[in-house]
């Protein structure tokens, strides 16, 4: 993978978190998410492991 490539990968993962974590609990809840499951995803996490 190119550096250009990991750099724009990288920008868009943060764009991702940066807009799930402005959704209401309800909003997160409907798509099956919560506001940890985000913070765990973001640290690099499984947020579905947390569930089990």
């Amino acid at each position: 993978m190119s550096l250009l490539t990991s750099l724009f990968r990288r920008a868009e993962r943060k764009k991702v978190f940066a807009d799930l974590i402005k959704y209401d609990d309800h909003l997160l809840r409907d798509i099956g998410l919560t506001r940890s499951d985000v913070a765990l995803m973001r640290a690099g996490r499984s947020a579905f492991r947390a569930h089990e």
